[in-house]
């Protein structure tokens, strides 16, 4: 921990030392500016108390300073008051000034570093740094301060707090190496230990000075009362110095590259990902692998042979997993997923899917592990093997296809009705109005397109609502498609499926959506809810469903053309006889 600390402050004051090279004046400016502001704020809340204990008195109070006796109590209450507003008003400007100050001094250093636009936002990225830093050392110059005036009038308080910052210290250090939990909680929360650590230092202070008034030898009225203001305002510096200090080093790498010329940006690991990746090492895998498989297996496993899945799926890995017993030569094999904490959503959401609803083209689920805080899926291996690029078009359409003949459970379409919004909750207004901006802009029959939409919009919704519902899976990439030895697709990876009325994500070339759409009378020999549907409805599902994702791309010309189409696909379902309405 000691070691952590002492490679923020150099950093720190490698930081410092730049800021003082190249805008010396700046940075002492800020810095003054920033002791101003917090200096007035205290005088501000301390004199207000000082008011209040005036004109709690009949007369002038013994311990006010003496020459206070030369103005009459009226007249000191409201030069009192005067002053308390004038040091807030200094605070303001002051912390005016610094706004003003960090962004020129910010500028003047990228100027001196000479280098292009490293990343989005960086200007604003290099003033908090240079105000924090210019704040940082401001309540450092405080702390110094307050405890100069402490050791001034009440020295025994200063000795009690610095022996409780010792124990906190010491305490923290302990924990630190004997305590895997607190150690992470202190990595990834440091405010929030120094805040609980300053909260309880405050208290253990009031109750030193408690215990003074009552069986020791206390200090004035007015000594204690302005330490107990300088006590509240020095923890809250240390709050600050501790965050400033922290942010500071989270931008490190930032920082770096835009002050230091012998730096360039480098992307840091995040956290989630070093221990994803420590988790998929092959010593590891070797560790918690033979456990996860256990309980799914009818032997005991000896050993287990792993090898890569390739999933093309970002934060989620796959492994294909051999556990034999060397005495029964029974081998066993598995689908292992694990999941980044970033999808644990995708990870739920398959988990979902595949325990409640049988006979998809997929892997069945056995079970879902817990490994080290990532979500991990289980799945019986089926001999299978990728789909050539040649028969990519034939697969994606069979998966299409099979999808359409599983009729979603009623538990399943209420759990995610309540979950996510279909596509007929998904055209809204917000959407007309964008695309109707971009249709203005290109041509007065786009923007006619636009507004037939508008028109007809609650119409379009209504009938897309009524439609029977089907599972849609997004992730058909030629990674996670595989064909087993009877020649049946299946996908691997169905974390982000939806359900959407039947001809959503089809393709909306008029061969390949006609194709998909004659596949419809097979699929209504399994599933009763089809053989009312119009073939106009389906059309109008595929082409809505395309134009949100154009939308969502902002291929918004695109969207716009698919328009046509989509009005005379209602046209059609209206002159049916079987249309509804």
């Amino acid at each position: 921990m000691f070691e952590k600390i002492l490679t923020t402050l150099r950093w720190s004051f490698s930081v410092g030392n730049k800021f003082f090279s190249v805008v010396p004046g700046t940075t002492l400016l800020i810095i003054a500016s920033t002791l101003v502001s917090q200096l007035s704020i205290l005088f501000a809340f301390l004199l207000p108390l000082k008011i209040i204990m005036l004109l709690g008195s009949p007369g002038m109070p013994g311990y006010f300073p003496s020459f206070f006796s030369v103005f009459s109590r009226d007249v000191l209450v409201l030069l009192l008051s005067l002053c308390a507003v004038l040091f807030y008003v200094v605070h303001m400007t002051s912390e005016r000034i610094i706004l003003n100050i960090s962004r020129s001094g910010a500028d003047a250093l990228l100027l001196k570093s000479q280098k292009m636009t490293l990343f989005e936002n960086q200007e604003e990225v290099a003033r908090r740094a240079f105000q924090r830093y210019s704040r940082s050392v401001a309540s450092g110059v405080f702390l110094l301060m307050v405890s100069a005036v402490l050791g001034f009038i009440y020295s025994g308080l200063l000795l009690f707090l610095v022996g409780y910052v010792v124990c906190v210290f010491s305490l923290f250090g302990f924990l630190y190496g004997k305590s895997n939990r607190f150690k992470k909680g202190l990595v990834e929360d440091l405010p929030k230990y120094v805040n609980s650590a300053t909260g309880v230092g405050f208290l253990l202070s009031f109750g030193y000075m408690v215990g003074q008034f009552l069986w020791g030898a206390p200090p004035g009225i007015l000594i204690a009362v302005i330490s107990l203001i300088l006590m509240r305002q020095g923890f809250s510096r240390i709050n600050g110095l501790v965050n400033d200090l922290k942010g500071l080093f989270l931008q490190r790498l930032k920082l770096n590259a835009l002050f230091f010329h012998g730096h360039v940006l480098v992307s840091e690991e995040k956290k989630h990902e070093v221990s994803f990746w420590t988790l998929l090492d092959c010593s590891s895998c070797e560790r918690w692998m033979p456990y996860v498989i256990s309980q799914w297996c009818d032997h005991e496993v000896d050993k287990v042979a792993i090898s890569w899945i390739q999933l093309g799926v970002q934060d989620v890995a796959a492994f294909h997993v051999k556990s034999s017993n060397d005495r029964e030569g029974v081998v066993d094999e598995f689908l292992v997923k694990v999941f980044n904490v970033n999808r644990v959503s995708h990870a739920k959401h398959e988990a979902t899917l595949l325990s409640e609803q049988g006979q998809l083209p997929s892997l069945d689920i056995l079970g879902v592990e817990d490994v080290e805080g990532l979500h991990c899926h289980i799945m019986h291996w089926q001999p299978a093997k990728k789909v050539s690029s040649d028969k990519m078009a034939e697969a994606k359409q069979d998966l299409a296809l099979s999808l359409l003949a599983f009729d979603p459970s009623k538990q399943l379409v209420s759990q995610f009705k309540r979950s996510r919004p279909p596509l007929w909750r998904r055209i809204d207004q917000r959407m007309i109005d964008r695309l109707l901006t971009v249709a203005d802009m290109i041509s007065p029959r786009h923007s006619d397109y636009v507004n037939m939409f508008k028109k007809n919009m609650v119409e379009i919704t209504s009938r897309l609502s009524d439609m029977p519902l089907m599972i849609v899976n997004p992730d058909m990439g030629s990674d996670s498609i595989r064909v087993d030895k009877g020649g049946r697709y299946i996908l691997l990876h169905w974390g982000r499926w939806t359900l959407e009325p039947v001809g959503a994500s089809w393709p909306i070339l008029p061969e390949e959506l006609d194709r998909h759409i004659d596949a419809l009378s097979e699929a209504k020999e399994s599933r009763p809810d089809l053989r009312g549907l119009l073939e106009s409805d389906v059309r109008l599902s595929a082409l809505v469903y395309s134009l949100e994702k154009q939308y969502m791309r902002q291929n918004f010309v695109g969207a716009i053309n698919t328009i046509p189409r989509i009005i005379e696909s209602l046209e059609e379902a209206r002159c049916h006889p079987l249309a509804a309405g």
